[in-house]
């Protein structure tokens, strides 16, 4: 999982503090180069840094990690991600602290939210937002056990994850990706 797309993380923005929103938001991209993670700003015209210089949002030890765009986890107004470390199995949130992707590769502020993530165990990740309509984002994942089954958990936050249901039992093993 090199690049992914995470949403507006520049905007929408209120600007004049209206409570209106004044910059419409576009899709942003972030972008795994060797060890460094790099934020790429979307456009009106679909097309990648055409008014925004990409930024170095994590400048080491990105490598080893599957990201996972989630939403905002926190409530705060910005975009945050999960960070997989296929290494040690750990599991971390990222928040997003600001408009030009604060936070988002920042190790002093990322959040431990879960551990034995392998992909041994659990090949693919996927968040696409609040699938159960109760304000937070959830997480989706494959795993070997019980005949290749499908988990859904619940609830990501700050504090950790839901428990996982068991969604589909068997077959899920043979997929590549998850959108």
């Amino acid at each position: 999982m090199p690049d992914l797309a995470i949403g507006g993380v520049d905007g929408p923005l209120d600007v004049d503090n209206d409570g209106t929103m004044d910059v419409p938001g576009f899709p942003d991209l972030l972008v795994k180069d060797g060890n460094q993670l790099w934020l790429y700003y979307g456009a009106h015209s679909h097309h990648l840094d055409e008014t925004t210089e990409p930024v170095l949002v994590g400048a080491t030890s990105w490598s080893p990690y599957d990201l996972i765009a989630p939403g905002d986890v926190d409530n705060n107004g910005h975009v945050d991600i999960l960070a997989r470390n296929r290494t040690d199995g750990d599991l971390y949130l990222y928040p997003g602290t600001g408009p030009a992707g604060e936070g988002l590769g920042t190790g002093p502020s990322r959040i431990q939210i879960g551990s034995n993530w392998y992909p041994t165990n659990r090949p693919l990740i996927t968040s696409p937002a609040d699938a159960d309509n109760d304000g937070t984002p959830d997480l989706w994942a494959n795993s070997p056990d019980t005949g290749s089954g499908l988990y859904f958990y619940p609830t990501v936050t700050t504090s950790g994850h839901g428990t996982p249901v068991t969604v589909g039992s068997s077959g899920w093993l043979a997929f590549q990706a998850f959108s």
